[in-house]
């Protein structure tokens, strides 16, 4: 069976773990979960070829940027950048994040940024006109929504896959 990690990293509060919960057991609380250190979750699927373990880290969140923790991040398959679309202050946290990610990691690993909360979308603070700027930059964002199940599913389905794509086109 191929393993793939996947780091989940963004500021403090922003639905990190409850998207985790949401995709590996469908579940949703409004009772928060403060993640202390890093919390690992597993989740098998399959993607036409085989099964695939999915070791999600889900890391704990900052008020403000602070610096990625290496070892943490090493052997990393796959990033998400969690932000929650009503509070503007997590996008800066999670493009630093980014930032210091890609430098660790490289360009090629796959990420995603997931503007969180969808389902309270007339309260965000991140406009439409910000996200397809960071669109525009190369960027690829999804709305979700971990209370809703809103595309949970689906960023997953397609970080897996260009996981695999990256795993396919780099094998000798």
């Amino acid at each position: 069976m191929i393993n793939k990690k996947i780091c989940m990293l963004g500021a403090f509060c922003v639905g990190k773990t409850a998207l985790v919960r949401q995709y590996v057991s469908s579940i949703f609380s409004d009772n928060y979960l403060s993640t202390v250190g890093v919390k690992i979750s597993k989740k098998v699927v399959n993607e036409g070829s085989g099964d695939i373990s999915l070791v999600l880290w889900d890391m704990e969140g900052q008020d403000h940027y602070s610096t990625v923790n290496l070892s943490y991040l090493r052997g990393a398959n796959g990033l998400l950048f969690v932000v929650d679309g009503t509070r503007g202050e997590s996008l800066s946290v999670a493009l630093k994040l980014r930032a210091e990610s890609i430098k660790l990691l490289g360009p090629e690993i796959p990420h995603y940024f997931l503007v969180n909360k969808a389902d309270l979308e007339q309260e965000w603070e991140i406009t439409q006109k910000v996200l397809t700027t960071l669109e525009a930059r190369g960027i690829k964002i999804l709305k979700t929504s971990a209370k809703t199940g809103l595309n949970v599913e689906q960023t997953f389905a397609s970080l897996t896959k260009d996981m695999m794509g990256q795993e396919r086109a780099t094998a000798p």
